[in-house]
C-alpha cells in the first residue's frame, strides 16, 4: 500500500501532505499534554516495522504483509498510535525508499491516520460486545478504508488511465479480502495481550513489555529472509503494484534510499534483508525511546 513516486499528481500529493501534517501535529500536541510511555511507543513501532518485513505469498502472483495501523491504535490510543505509525513510515521512506517521498504525506494519511483512527474507533465501539470481534473488525475495516483512500488518491491523479471509481473498486476489493488476514492477526495479538498484559491496551502501562516483546521482534528479524524468499517466488509484487499495472501507472522514483528495497548493495540479498531489518528496528526503537524525555 506504499504509494511510490509517480503515482500521484503533485497537487494531490501536496493536499495530503497538508492534511497529514495537521493530524500528526495535533497528535503531537495531544501527547505533549499527557503522560505517555515513550518506550512503549518505540517497541510497538519497532514490532510493526519488523512484522511488515514478513511478506507472504498469495496465490495468483502477489504478496502481502501485515500493516498494523489498527493494532497501533488499540495498543497506544489513536494519537500515540498515529505517531508510532508515522515513525515507521518515515523511516521506511527515507532509509529504504519504501514509498515515494512525494507520496509520503498520502502514505502517512492512509496508514497512520485513516487506518489508526478508523481501527481504534471501530474497536472502541464494539469492544463491550466482544473484544475479539471488535479487534477483527478494527483490523479489517481499518486496512480496507486505508486502501479505499489510496484508490481515491491514485484514481484522482492523471497518472492513471482509469476512473476514480475503478481505482477505488479495485483497491477496496483487493484489501477487503486481504483485510481478513489483517483482522485475524490483530485479533490474535489483542487477545493475547488482553490476557497477559491488559494494562498495555491504549498505552496505560507504566512499564513497557519485557523479554517476550524483544524475543518476538528478534524472531521476526530472523524470519524476514525466509519470507522474502517465499514472496519472491511469486514476483514480490504487492496489491498496489498489481493495481498500477492493471490501470496503467508507472513509478518515477526520485530517491533510491540508503538501503533500497531492504537490501545492502553488494551483499547477498537475504543477508541484506536481515541487516535492513536490524537497522530499521534499531532506528525506530531508538527514536521511540528518545521520546521519553517528552513524557
Amino acid at each position: 500500500m506504499h504509494i511510490p513516486d509517480g503515482f500521484l499528481d503533485l497537487s494531490i500529493a501536496a493536499i495530503f501532505y497538508l492534511m497529514t501534517m495537521s493530524v500528526v501535529g495535533f497528535s503531537l500536541l495531544k501527547m505533549s499534554k499527557q503522560k505517555f510511555n515513550g518506550a512503549l511507543i518505540g517497541i510497538v513501532a519497532a514490532a510493526i516495522f519488523a512484522v511488515q518485513m514478513l511478506n507472504w505469498p498469495i496465490p495468483g502472483g502477489t504478496s502481502a504483509h501485515f500493516v498494523g495501523g489498527a493494532l497501533a491504535g488499540i495498543l497506544l490510543g489513536p494519537y500515540a498510535g498515529c505517531l508510532a505509525m508515522t515513525l515507521v513510515l518515515v523511516i521506511q521512506g527515507l532509509v529504504f525508499a519504501d514509498g515515494g517521498l512525494t507520496a509520503l504525506g498520502a502514505n502517512i494519511w492512509n496508514m497512520a491516520v485513516v487506518n489508526v483512527f478508523v481501527g481504534y474507533y471501530i474497536y472502541r465501539a464494539l469492544e463491550r460486545t466482544n473484544k475479539s470481534v471488535a479487534a477483527f473488525a478494527a483490523g479489517w475495516l481499518g486496512i480496507t478504508m486505508a486502501a479505499i483512500f489510496t484508490g481515491m488518491e491514485v484514481g484522482l491523479s492523471s497518472s492513471f488511465k482509469y476512473s476514480l471509481t475503478t481505482a477505488v473498486t479495485v483497491m477496496g476489493t483487493w484489501h477487503g479480502i486481504l483485510g481478513i488476514i489483517e483482522g485475524i492477526i490483530t485479533t490474535s495479538v489483542v487477545t493475547y495481550i488482553a490476557s497477559m498484559r491488559p494494562d498495555l491496551l491504549e498505552g496505560r502501562a507504566e512499564t513497557a513489555p519485557g523479554k517476550m516483546a524483544y524475543a518476538a521482534i528478534t524472531v521476526m528479524i530472523v524470519l524476514s529472509p525466509l519470507f522474502a524468499y517465499t514472496a519472491e517466488l511469486v514476483g514480490y509484487s504487492e496489491p498496489l503494484e498489481n493495481v498500477a499495472e492493471m490501470l496503467g501507472a508507472e513509478e518515477h522514483p526520485i530517491y533510491e534510499g540508503l538501503l533500497p528495497d531492504y537490501t545492502v548493495p553488494g551483499l547477498d540479498p537475504y543477508i541484506g534483508t536481515i541487516i535492513s531489518a536490524v537497522t530499521g528496528v534499531a532506528i525506530v526503537m531508538g527514536i521511540g525511546y528518545g521520546m521519553r524525555r517528552y513524557a
